[in-house]
């Protein structure tokens, strides 16, 4: 009988150097999906964050352009109205100097 309970126990540690053999390397296949997993997860994040953030800044650059287009525009007008304004002073100021001109220096033709 003892030799029979020792063949039993012998068996059973076998079985269960066994069964731990094969949960250690399940464990380790486990683990090396989820790290597979975690990786690729990581990865499409940081995928999506890139997009957004160009998408951002896209829509940033033509808000910018949309705005300096404007700001140009309103500069335009303004420069125009400016010339409107003192376009009859142009004569006016170029008849001045000339007179000033002829007074200090003379005329060529006389």
């Amino acid at each position: 009988m003892p030799k029979n309970i020792a063949d039993e126990i012998t068996e059973a540690e076998a079985k269960a150097r066994q069964i731990l053999q094969d949960a250690r390397a399940e464990g380790s296949r486990l683990l090396a999906r989820t790290r597979a997993e975690a990786e690729t997860l990581a990865k499409e994040s940081r995928q999506r964050y890139h997009r957004t953030l160009r998408e951002s800044v896209l829509q940033l650059e033509e808000t910018a352009d949309r705005e300096s287009e404007k700001t140009i525009e309103k500069g335009r007008n303004e420069a125009e109205e400016l010339v409107k304004s003192h376009k009859d002073k142009v004569g006016v100021v170029a008849e001045w100097i000339a007179e000033e001109v002829m007074s200090r220096y003379g005329s060529d033709k006389g």
